[in-house]
């Protein structure tokens, strides 16, 4: 892995974030979707169950006992799915990647640096909240786009990502990436709704037809696709959620 660009409070940058794009990307925004994301991810009160868990079960059975020396979770939030991943691989070195430096900030204080968060949004029915952090010895956040990830060629055995393949603002040079950077059988696990943001992204990948032929153009092996992975994210204390019907798919890279 090359320096970083510069550091800012214990976070490596690998990609230049200019001030407008701070200023453009909402999930820099603290008050209103980091303070949504810590709770959806972090809090032990607010849910009888982690909203998120469905994801995190079948990556985890997936995985199974494949053994993973490095490990990524591309567009990790605040760090929940890399480290269960961390502690489920207590000697690989597991990186959490974000283009949100605050929530990477967030995920670095509670998981590594093992501060105490407080939650708030009172403003959505819920109480305040103190969450006591973890400390992973095998865990590391950095700031870098999906599009140009700092590491080297055939250098990881694990990559991870949810939520984000839609997210991305050119998914196939990211999965090309993904590519270049996976070791020989190593393996990829993506977990996505497919709610692209642009409307050229629709017209190349949808339906899940014409994602597989991308993916497959770029060289992966396709060993699985999971049809019905059912995540009920809560919006407020009354119960009001959004319904996300994602699809599961396992990579791999033969040669």
């Amino acid at each position: 892995m090359p320096p970083p660009i510069r550091v800012r409070r214990k976070i490596p940058f690998f990609y230049d974030k200019s001030e407008q794009e701070f200023k453009q990307d909402k999930y820099e925004n603290y008050a209103e979707v980091v303070a949504r994301q810590i709770r959806l991810h972090l809090s032990k009160d607010s849910w009888k169950v982690y909203p998120f868990q469905s994801i995190l079960d079948w990556i985890l059975k997936e995985i199974g006992e494949s053994k993973s020396e490095t490990i990524i979770d591309i567009g990790c939030s605040v760090g929940r799915l890399i480290s269960e991943l961390a502690n489920y691989f207590p000697t690989a070195e597991c990186y959490g990647i974000d283009y949100s430096y605050q929530l990477l900030r967030q995920a670095n204080d509670y998981w590594v640096d093992g501060k105490t968060i407080e939650l708030t949004n009172e403003n959505r029915g819920f109480k305040k909240e103190k969450i006591i952090g973890q400390q992973s010895k095998n865990l590391h956040f950095i700031l870098a786009k999906g599009e140009c990830l700092p590491f080297e060629n055939e250098s990881l055995d694990l990559v991870v990502s949810s939520f984000t393949l839609d997210r991305f603002d050119e998914p196939k040079k990211a999965l090309a990436e993904v590519f270049r950077i996976l070791k020989k059988k190593g393996k990829v696990l993506i977990v996505s709704p497919l709610n692209f943001q642009k409307k050229e992204h629709w017209a190349q990948f949808f339906p899940i037809e014409n994602l597989v032929k991308e993916i497959k153009e770029i060289g992966f092996s396709i060993e699985k696709v999971e049809e019905n992975l059912l995540v009920k994210e809560p919006l407020d204390l009354y119960g009001n959620a959004i319904h996300w019907k994602c699809k599961g798919l396992i990579l791999s890279k033969d040669s």
